[in-house]
């Protein structure tokens, strides 16, 4: 029987020890990662468009290609030239002897000190467009698709006269990084503007990946900022999605994407290609600006002289930050007309309005005392509230729930809308 019991007890020591052995360690997850992204075509949308004009007599004229192949069958022709890098286009113009140092000057000016970025090599950095009218009238445009600033082998599009853009179209250009030229591309809409030799342009491109984590499939969209020309840094746009979760998360460039239970700080290269991922094991703490995080904490004095601790001090409530400046006609507006009445109604126990003024203290301190305003507010001009907050425009609004997170900001709560998000929030509590 004793030895019965042994056997029994060496069996029951083998299973168990059986079994840890075969749950092993669930794997380490990156601390840091890249995915690589592919550019492709967007969409036109009614977003930001460049407005050229054409091309005429100019000190600037020198720094523009020379074209060659265009129509003899078109007349009234109308040249449109746009540099997708203007300190490049304009500083091997001025090295190769077409323009003198005072053009250089006043058309650079603040980024003047970017020309040691250039090369003084030619690099074919022009998105080219020429429009012309055919005898029956109709007015075509031709774009330089290859790069090689010659039209006579390309095809001739109708020009649309109305806000619907054109199609996009694929444009072949040079880029000078790293210490040489390469070849990159792009996607460009256009159309005609109020009838007029105006032309609207749109840069209709995003890069795309896909990548897994934690066993999970992550589907992203990097949409760049356009401006002179296509960047992916500071305000690029990321749109996240995996095949578990409903919801997509949007963020910017140096924001949060919360993969698993940790949260990412998420990058990219200029060109949009190489999507960077660091974790940030304090993201909660460090707050954000975008949705679903909690807001970047800070501590301020108001205008009455009191400290605040945001958001520690109104937990609980329902918080509209507001950004504003007295040099700014909407957010005056919206106070006036919107915030005063939404504060009678709501303000108190659920709900509080904190003003972030881009103004120093006598200013506020007149416009508050004018509009009888009652709620907190806080001066603060080029404070480093307002760096934390990144806000390149006023008013900027972020919404907060009780449990001290952002669930709404800017167009979504602007204007007449924060009453209506308003009272489905507290009305029905």
């Amino acid at each position: 029987m004793k030895s019965l019991n042994c056997l029994l007890n060496y069996l029951l020591v083998s299973i168990v020890i059986g079994c840890t052995q075969s749950k092993p360690n669930p794997p380490e997850l990156p601390k840091s990662f890249e995915v690589s992204a592919s550019k492709m075509a967007n969409i036109p949308d009614s977003s930001f468009r460049l407005i050229l004009g054409p091309f005429g007599d100019n000190p600037r004229a020198a720094i523009y290609p020379e074209l060659k192949g265009i129509p003899d069958t078109l007349h009234n022709i109308k040249k449109y030239f746009y540099p997708l890098d203007d300190v490049q286009a304009i500083f091997q113009a001025y090295k190769a002897g077409l323009i003198g140092k005072d053009i250089v000057s006043n058309s650079l000016r603040r980024s003047i000190d970017d020309t040691i970025l250039c090369t003084p090599d030619y690099v074919k950095t022009f998105v080219v467009i020429v429009t012309g009218i055919s005898k029956k009238g109709q007015k075509y445009y031709l774009f330089d698709s290859n790069n090689n600033y010659d039209l006579s082998d390309e095809p001739r599009y109708i020009m649309i006269q109305t806000i619907a853009p054109n199609q996009p179209l694929k444009l072949l250009f040079e880029k000078f990084v790293n210490g040489k030229i390469e070849s990159d591309s792009t996607w460009i809409a256009l159309y005609s503007y109020n009838k007029t030799d105006a032309l609207w342009m749109k840069f209709c491109e995003q890069t795309s990946t896909s990548f897994t984590f934690d066993s999970i499939q992550y589907n992203m969209i990097a949409y760049p900022e356009y401006r002179r020309g296509i960047i992916y840094t500071d305000n690029v746009i990321f749109e996240l999605s995996d095949s578990i979760h409903n919801k997509k998360q949007v963020f910017k460039y140096n924001q949060y994407a919360h993969l698993s239970d940790l949260y990412y700080l998420v990058s990219c290269s200029a060109d949009g290609r190489i999507i960077s991922f660091n974790l940030d094991t304090n993201a909660l703490e460090k707050g954000s600006t975008q949705l679903n995080m909690p807001p970047i904490p800070f501590k301020a004095a108001t205008l009455k002289g009191d400290t605040v601790f945001f958001p520690k001090d109104f937990k609980g409530k329902y918080v509209l930050l507001d950004f504003w400046s007295t040099s700014c006609p909407p957010c005056i507006e919206d106070i006036r007309n919107i915030y005063i009445d939404l504060y009678k109604k709501f303000g108190g126990e659920k709900f509080e309005i904190i003003g972030i003024a881009d103004d120093p203290k006598n200013k506020v301190e007149r416009f508050v005392t004018q509009n009888m305003i009652t709620w907190t507010m806080i001066p603060a001009p080029k404070s480093y509230i307002q760096k934390l907050y990144r806000n390149s425009a006023y008013p900027a609004l972020f919404l907060i729930d009780p449990d001290g997170i952002i669930i709404s900001t800017g167009q979504d709560i602007s204007h007449e809308r924060i009453n209506a998000v308003l009272e489905k929030l507290l009305e029905t509590k």
